[in-house]
């Protein structure tokens, strides 16, 4: 990635100069979190410097905290960093958000989603919907969880999520 002279000087410092190109070796061997790097860089510059995700959760240099940010690739918190429905329902993330990271329903269910936790998350009908949530899944579900979760009665649930995905 090309570098202001102004850059340059953040990051390498004044002793280090001229440097105009920094290089995923560079941000290695300094072992700069994506965290410390937003902080001098745009979202699209580091992607374009490291465009492989693997090579950035090999780093081990990321957080939860920064996979919002790093929708532009996305990561997904389960599938790519092994994170569990605890600490994915830790980070508060809305629906979309999760959505933008490569999140499923389906996903969710075989890390352990239930009932129980679904409440937790406190999200809309729409917003389960959103991540794929298929008038297939309300099966299992009692009509109290439903009506508890949604408002709603399983038979109402599972019209609502048929309409949705024939539009």
């Amino acid at each position: 990635m090309e570098l202001t002279a102004r850059e340059s000087i953040v990051f390498f410092g004044w002793w280090d100069q001229p440097r105009t190109i920094l290089a995923w070796d560079d941000v290695k061997s300094r072992c700069c979190s994506w965290k410390s790097l937003r902080q001098q860089f745009s979202r699209e510059n580091l992607q374009r410097m490291q465009p492989d995700k693997g090579e950035w959760i090999k780093r081990g240099a990321l957080t939860l905290h920064d996979l919002v940010d790093m929708s532009i690739f996305p990561i997904n918190p389960i599938s790519d960093l092994h994170a569990d429905l605890a600490e994915v329902w830790s980070m508060h993330w809305t629906a979309d958000e999760m959505k933008m990271m490569g999140m499923s329903y389906a996903q969710m269910r075989r890390s352990g989603l239930n009932f129980q936790i679904m409440q937790h998350f406190g999200f809309s009908l729409q917003a389960w919907a959103s991540l794929q949530l298929d008038a297939r899944d309300v099966d299992p579900m009692s009509d109290a969880e439903c009506i508890s979760l949604f408002g709603l009665a399983p038979q109402e649930v599972k019209d609502i999520l048929s309409c949705s995905y024939k539009e």
